[in-house]
């Protein structure tokens, strides 16, 4: 199981098997660890979950309570590089995007950069911020330029998407932290991007 793929259908199999009740356990759970990052004010990047994706209902639900903004990513029509849309925005509507997926869209938006702390889906992860996604490459090439590591980038999954080390390419972006479960990972900071 050395190549991306394989690991990818041993990972979503893994994520699939987690009980439903388990399921909103681990969103509780992954929200309260998030509550250090939601300050009043911030702009908050998340996601609608996706299949057996952890979902960040309750997180969204606390980050507009305690006065974030919170931004949903929109995949564009060409190219990787995602823009936010603004949830509280009351012109935005649920669309499917080219994949199939609902997403917000509305006439507010934001550049990637722009966000304070995004919390990310992912399929895979490690204790050194490597992050196994997807594979379209939409996080990687929307994260890729970040100045001082802003926005900050905080992986939410189940524990048992952990593996012990994950082979990146050069334009893969390291998280800074990945909340699960179980724990709050602190990504080693000589490991990330500067």
């Amino acid at each position: 199981m050395t190549d991306k793929a394989s690991l990818r259908r041993e990972l979503r199999r893994r994520r699939l098997a987690v009980p439903r009740a388990a399921r909103q356990q681990a969103a509780r759970r992954v929200a309260r660890r998030a509550l250090r990052w939601l300050q009043p004010g911030l702009r908050i990047g998340a996601y609608q979950a996706v299949g057996s994706e952890l979902s960040l209902a309750v997180l969204i639900t606390l980050a507009r309570q305690r006065g974030c903004s919170v931004w949903l990513p929109v995949v564009p029509r060409r190219g990787r590089r995602l823009s936010f849309a603004d949830l509280a925005d009351p012109r935005g509507s649920w669309r499917r995007n080219r994949h199939g997926i609902a997403e917000y869209h509305a006439p507010r938006r934001c550049a990637a950069r722009a966000l304070d702390v995004v919390f990310l889906p992912l399929v895979g992860f490690d204790a050194q911020g490597g992050r196994l996604g997807q594979g379209g490459g939409y996080y990687d090439s929307s994260f890729a330029r970040r100045i001082g590591r802003r926005p900050k980038l905080i992986g939410a999954a189940f524990d048992c998407q952990r593996v012990p080390t994950l082979t990146l390419d050069a334009h893969d972006v390291r998280l800074d932290a990945v909340l699960t479960e179980r724990c709050h990972y602190r990504c080693r900071a000589g490991q990330l991007p500067g």
